[in-house]
């Protein structure tokens, strides 16, 4: 059984990720603004400059992981109740808070990767400018009409019912250990990939360091895995981002 000071120092920790995440995304998103004398700074805005046509592609799997976790880990926190309420209840003394949270994140390093290595190919294909985001009328609609259908898969809809059901997805997917932590973590990062790549995405379209964006997307997927506003998320949302493809092939 997990202890009362043990859950509060979970989630303290957990949150202090979180924050500091968007601080060193904020940071990023600034440091052009900073005076090259500070040597801090340099070493920032060579590495993780807010523009993305000069940075190597470590600098760019920095930023999309730390876009990741920023974004990500906050839309899991019901489930995350979820699993240390089992805990403190005594469900498996063995299993492991933070085992399950590096397996959620271990799929979003993943895709960190592959998303740093697609923005690097666009870059040097000249499709994004030094923020990040498409320089193709044509390619942010691709972007844009891509997201909005996924909306309305049944795929989509596969993968938000397990995410808005966290207690029938312990029970059917339980298992011991640390190992079994990590492995329930990293089956809850596929349905969550499953829910939020092609919203994810559209960072291509609004720009993969532009906090707005980030912002909004980040709020927008905490809004559609909750199972009394959910519903009234995915379809408009598909809706707005088909009609906006749409548009930007007219205009």
């Amino acid at each position: 059984m997990v202890s009362i000071r043990e859950t509060f120092n979970n989630w303290l920790v957990f949150y202090l990720l979180i924050i500091l995440s968007w601080l060193a995304v904020l940071v990023m998103g600034v440091a052009e603004t900073f005076s090259a004398d500070i040597a801090f700074m340099t070493i920032v805005k060579e590495i993780c400059s807010s523009s993305v046509l000069s940075v190597n592609i470590f600098g760019l799997f920095l930023m999309w992981v730390l876009m990741s976790v920023a974004m990500m880990a906050p839309t899991i926190i019901p489930t995350l109740i979820t699993y240390q309420d089992l805990l403190v209840a005594g469900a498996k003394k063995k299993n492991s808070f933070w085992a399950f949270i590096l397996g959620f994140m271990f799929i979003w390093f993943l895709f960190s990767l592959i998303g740093s290595i697609c923005q690097k190919l666009l870059t040097q294909f000249y499709f994004l400018d030094e923020t990040g985001a498409s320089l193709s009328t044509q390619l942010s609609a691709v972007f844009l009409l891509i997201a909005g259908l996924y909306q309305l898969s049944p795929l989509k809809d596969a993968c938000l019912t397990k995410c808005r059901s966290p207690f029938t997805f312990f029970l059917q997917s339980w298992k011991d250990g640390i190992s079994g932590s990590f492995s329930m973590g990293t089956k809850l990062g596929i349905f969550c990939l499953g829910c939020c790549w092609a919203l994810m995405s559209l960072a291509f379209v609004g720009g993969t360091m532009n906090l707005l964006f980030m912002v909004l997307m980040t709020f927008l997927m905490i809004l559609e895995k909750l199972p009394d506003f959910g519903k009234f998320i995915t379809k408009p949302l598909s809706l707005i981002l088909i009609a906006s493809a749409t548009m930007l092939v007219w205009i």
